[in-house]
């Protein structure tokens, strides 16, 4: 049975930094090798700390989310509904990023009152996460955000031992559709993989690593990103999904470019 990050009633506000690469195979095993002995396999995750993560992107019939992204706003906010399995309850997150800090609230829903709570229809399911529901939905309402994009992909996560919170994470196989209605089931055939669209200049497609901490870098991460010469990327999942999918605005379609011109 697939093992997934446990789900209970809660409300979880943090903030962090985050840091993201493009990388191949061969710096994911050389980047593993080097953390092996600060950091352990995720243990909700299955073999090396794998599991599955879908999301479902909410954004205004404008796209000012992805727009805010495509400019390179400095504080700019994403809305989703992120789940772990087909049946597993999910979780409403938003998510500010201003530079590189990340502020994340979220809280768990069960499925059949995603629509209602994000929206505001239905009253918060637990009085304890009120604030964060009426913010939730009074966003939703602000920019008439709509379901817009399903995102899934493979992580890979690895904790530290030494550090009150660190993370690195690789993601692949990264697959997207366009979303009509709050359904956190896609069809299967609507899937557009990542893979199809790096354009010609690579081989295979890369991996997304991302690094996650505290406010300060440990310095086994500063080690790691010097000694693997890693370039830091702004590369968004969503934001490469909708000219993925050619998303369309207003009778004008978002250009189909490869993810590689995106990243």
């Amino acid at each position: 049975m697939l093992s997934v990050p446990p789900l209970t009633d809660f409300t979880n506000r943090f903030e962090r930094l985050e840091l993201k690469f493009l990388i191949d195979e061969g710096q994911v095993d050389r980047v593993r090798r080097r953390i092996e002995s600060t950091c352990l396999p995720d243990p909700h995750g299955r073999g090396r700390g794998a599991y599955t993560i879908s999301s479902l992107y909410l954004d205004s019939p404008s796209l000012a989310f992805h727009r805010a992204k495509e400019r390179g706003d400095p504080d700019r906010l994403k809305l989703r509904v992120r789940t772990y399995s087909e049946d597993s309850r999910a979780t409403l997150e938003m998510k500010r990023r201003r530079s590189n800090v990340i502020d994340k609230t979220r809280a768990v829903v069960d499925r059949e009152r995603v629509e209602g709570t994000a929206t505001g229809l239905l009253p918060a399911p637990d009085r304890r996460h009120a604030d964060f529901f009426e913010s939730f939905s009074r966003v939703v309402a602000t920019v008439g955000a709509l379901p817009t994009l399903h995102v899934r992909y493979e992580r890979e996560a690895y904790e530290s031992l030494v550090d009150d919170y660190a993370r690195v994470t690789f993601d692949r196989q990264i697959r997207v559709a366009r979303a009509d209605d709050w359904s956190l089931r896609p069809n299967p055939d609507a899937w557009s993989r990542f893979s199809d669209h790096w354009g010609q200049d690579r081989a295979t497609p890369p991996v997304v690593m991302e690094i996650k901490c505290h406010s300060s870098i440990p310095g086994w991460v500063t080690d790691l990103i010097r000694s693997e010469h890693l370039v830091q990327t702004s590369f968004s999942k969503y934001s490469a999904g909708i000219h993925v999918t050619n998303w369309s605005v207003g009778g004008l379609r978002q250009p189909s470019r490869t993810v590689r011109a995106l990243a």
